[in-house]
């Protein structure tokens, strides 16, 4: 339960610091988190997998954005900032938990997708792979 609490208080860091960062500088790539308390992959794998999305995020190319698939409620609240996006459509078949989806922040198309279970290195080689996608 401890790590559950500290992935959602990293994810609600990195959802205001991303917010006001994309107002200073447009994201080229929106990162959709797919999340729920219940999810041990989630559990396992959050807190390291968001510090790597972190640390290959120094240009801030991407926004992450929480998709918390725990409760009725909790998902209700996820699409309506998603839907702000324009990303409700998008996001509507992909229900995978513990799963990572960039989209092109301009087209809205899905680019590429990684699992947070996956290493480092295969997390940072994702993100290289949504970047020139979009460039």
């Amino acid at each position: 339960m401890k790590t559950s609490k500290s992935i959602l208080a990293s994810l609600v860091l990195i959802l205001s610091v991303s917010v006001s960062v994309m107002a200073q500088n447009e994201a080229k790539i929106i990162a959709v988190v797919n999340k729920a308390s219940w999810c041990h992959v989630c559990e396992e794998n959050g807190e390291r997998a968001m510090a790597a999305f972190m640390a290959n995020n120094t240009d801030n190319v991407f926004l992450f954005v929480g998709n918390d698939l725990s409760t009725g409620e909790t998902k209700k609240s996820s699409l309506e900032e998603i839907k702000k996006l324009g990303l409700d459509t998008a996001v509507a078949d992909l229900k995978y938990t513990g799963m990572v989806y960039f989209f092109n922040a301009q087209t809205k198309e899905l680019i590429h997708q990684v699992s947070v279970a996956k290493s480092d290195v295969e997390i940072a080689t994702a993100m290289v792979t949504a970047k020139n996608a979009v460039k």
